[in-house]
């Protein structure tokens, strides 16, 4: 299986437990890992042929502006399942960056989902 990689995509978000960030968006990054067959677009050179990573990016980035959550856990799990809406996709692994969450640390979570046979 192939791999397709998006670094540090930017986001806003409403995600936190206390006031302060239930109320500003803050900045996260994601990094996904994308497992997906590549051959059929490596042979073709045509978009339909492989993943729209612009389309899904901003997908994501809508979607993290939306509805506040309180854990960076879910957020991420919710971000990851857009990734599943191209059926193409066997499995998508996750970091969520959430910088200034602790005073001089970056805090991050990773998850892996896979398609269900």
């Amino acid at each position: 299986m192939d791999s397709m990689y998006v670094s540090r995509l930017p986001l806003l978000s409403l995600v936190g437990v206390y006031l302060n960030e239930k109320e500003n968006p803050q900045p996260l990054y994601l990094d996904l890992e994308i497992k997906i067959s590549l051959k059929k677009a490596a042979e073709s050179d045509q978009l339909e042929d492989t993943l729209d990573y612009s389309t899904l990016c901003q997908s994501i980035q809508a979607a993290a502006a939306q509805d506040h959550c309180n854990l960076v856990e879910r957020r991420l799990t919710d971000l990851l399942e857009i990734v599943f809406w191209d059926s193409r996709v066997y499995e998508v692994t996750g970091r969520l960056y959430k910088p200034g969450a602790v005073p001089g640390a970056e805090i991050s979570v990773e998850r892996t989902l896979r398609r269900s046979a």
